[in-house]
């Protein structure tokens, strides 16, 4: 295959999905500022949802092929051409994988939420490198 595709992180979103539930749990203790804990809940599960469902009907992806990388958050798709690209780097925190691509301009672009195994990694810095 020619193309890397970043997979979900499955376990970030499941994390966010039971923060959202303990915080709904939070809120419905009756005691001062359960209008902010549930304003918070609200956010936490919506903004979570609503990447989910972009990222299941493909409307959010990151592509990584010798071209570059094409990715979208849902609202059009953006190209880094492989040409513009110095390096790519993966950092791994618990259950964050953060890929970091940094470009010629100085700019450095990240992409959360993304799940990317070591060897999709190495294939993706083998495509990026035989430009």
């Amino acid at each position: 295959m020619r193309t890397v595709d970043l997979a979900v992180n499955w376990r970030l979103y499941g994390v966010f999905l039971v923060l959202s539930l303990g915080l709904f749990t939070l809120s419905s203790i009756p005691v001062a500022g359960t209008i902010t804990l549930s304003v918070l809940c609200y956010g936490l599960l919506g903004a979570s949802l609503v990447s989910l469902i972009l990222a299941l009907s493909d409307k959010r992806f990151v592509h990584i092929d010798k071209a570059g990388v094409s990715y979208s958050f849902g609202f059009g798709t953006h190209y880094i051409h492989s040409e513009d690209i110095i390096s790519i780097k993966r950092k791994r925190a618990y259950l964050l994988t953060v890929v970091q691509i940094q470009i010629k301009a100085g700019v450095m672009k990240s992409f959360y939420c993304w799940d990317l195994s070591d060897s999709d990694f190495s294939r993706a810095e083998q495509l990026l490198a035989s430009k």
